[in-house]
């Protein structure tokens, strides 16, 4: 199975997105710098040209750091949109900008990730076997993200009913999908709680939480 070729990235947020002192996640600055940029720092270190983002909430606060970022962005206009309905308007996006090519799925809240975490996981989406159709780090039983989806994934999901999304598509096509075993935290250490970013920032004490730039690996 080839690899995916010139890639395509999308992080969606929740449509419930919290803030953190008033802040949207994704602009929560971790030494000195956001966590959206953080993120696509990883993707495009691992080789990921194409990123877009699907936002609702906070987009006066959010736009600004996309276009720094020079992120695709695709506007949720739905009034309280659900996370499937996110899902599948970044799909939907995907789709019709980039039919063939597959997918790296992905919320907007993992700090923690770099370039070393995404290349592995695309190393080993491109010697996949040829029945899978979707790709899930799980760190000590937890699955995480990015999670990487075919172009054939991406169609049927989008030709399901409105309310079926990638948790749905996996459940019934169980036989489909590579679950890559690793000890990595970054894929599951997200930001839902005061107390996730506590414990992030506790963990680098020891370096320059006012540091400029964009972090080194």
């Amino acid at each position: 199975v080839p690899p995916i070729g010139r890639r395509h990235a999308f992080a969606a947020w929740e449509a419930r997105l919290r803030r953190m002192g008033g802040v949207p996640k994704a602009a929560l600055q971790v030494g000195g710098v956001s966590v959206l940029e953080r993120i696509v720092h990883a993707l495009r270190g691992a080789g990921v040209e194409d990123i877009s983002a699907v936002i609702g909430p906070y987009r006066d606060q959010l736009l600004p750091l996309l276009i720094r970022c020079e992120v695709h962005a695709v506007m949720h206009e739905r009034p309280g949109p659900s996370l499937i309905d996110s899902q599948r308007l970044a799909l939907q996006s995907h789709q019709a900008r980039f039919p063939a090519r597959d997918l790296i799925l992905m919320l907007s809240d993992l700090p923690q990730l770099v370039k070393a975490d995404v290349s592995r996981l695309l190393a080993c989406w491109a010697d996949r076997e040829e029945h899978v159709h979707a790709q899930v780090p799980v760190v000590g039983g937890v699955q995480g993200h990015p999670v990487l989806l075919s172009s054939q994934a991406v169609a049927q999901i989008l030709s399901a009913p409105s309310d079926y999304g990638c948790r749905e598509w996996m459940r019934s096509h169980a036989s489909s999908i590579m679950r890559v075993q690793t000890s990595t935290l970054a894929y599951i250490s997200d930001l839902d709680t005061p107390a996730d970013l506590a414990a992030l920032l506790s963990s680098r004490s020891g370096e320059n939480l006012a540091m400029a730039g964009l972090p080194d690996e």
